[in-house]
């Protein structure tokens, strides 16, 4: 994923039908997305959400961040800090287009006793794309349909407000520090 060139204050909120029938499809199809802003990232692999590389996706709106990744088929799927347990599963409908995919909705619950008041904090809505949405010849080559079966767009929610990181500083001289409003 490059470089995007997108309009300062740009915010990318697709609605769930052009996440599935835009994005998912065309990255599934190895196609330009209109805009490419959403990385690739092994998201149930993170010990816990806090580790989920959140930077990688710059713009979204707050303590929203969406990323492509690998579907996993299990519940719960274990982490090293506790578990991401399945809450739901509803079918997306466009329309007189029917099905167009489906949503699961996945809670993340800590092992630790120290985590219990965090419970329903985090929070991942994973769309996977169904097979209707292609054309016979789209479904040809690639691998697509093995595509279609593990690949995901999981959008992250978090219901405490996290702080932007700041960006790495190159020089620790005080005058920066003082720019960047530490105290030196």
């Amino acid at each position: 994923m490059g470089n995007p060139n997108v309009p300062i204050g740009y915010r990318f909120s697709p609605s769930v039908e052009e996440s599935l029938k835009v994005y998912l499809k065309r990255k599934i199809l190895n196609q330009e997305l209109p805009v490419d802003v959403i990385p690739n990232v092994d998201v149930y692999s993170c010990g816990n959400p806090r580790q989920i590389p959140f930077g990688e996706f710059k713009h979204g709106p707050d303590n929203e961040w969406q990323f492509f990744t690998n579907k996993r088929n299990e519940n719960p799927i274990q982490t090293t800090s506790g578990r991401w347990e399945e809450i739901g599963d509803e079918e997306i409908q466009d329309g007189d287009d029917g099905s167009i995919g489906f949503m699961r909705e996945l809670v993340f619950k800590y092992s630790h006793p120290e985590g219990k008041e965090k419970e329903k904090e985090w929070y991942i809505h994973e769309y996977r794309v169904t097979p209707a949405n292609f054309t016979a010849d789209e479904l040809v080559g690639d691998n697509v349909q093995e595509k279609i079966s593990n690949l995901v767009l999981c959008k992250v929610f978090c219901e405490e407000e996290i702080p932007p990181s700041k960006p790495p500083t190159n020089s620790s001289s005080d005058e920066e520090d003082i720019v960047d409003g530490a105290n030196p």
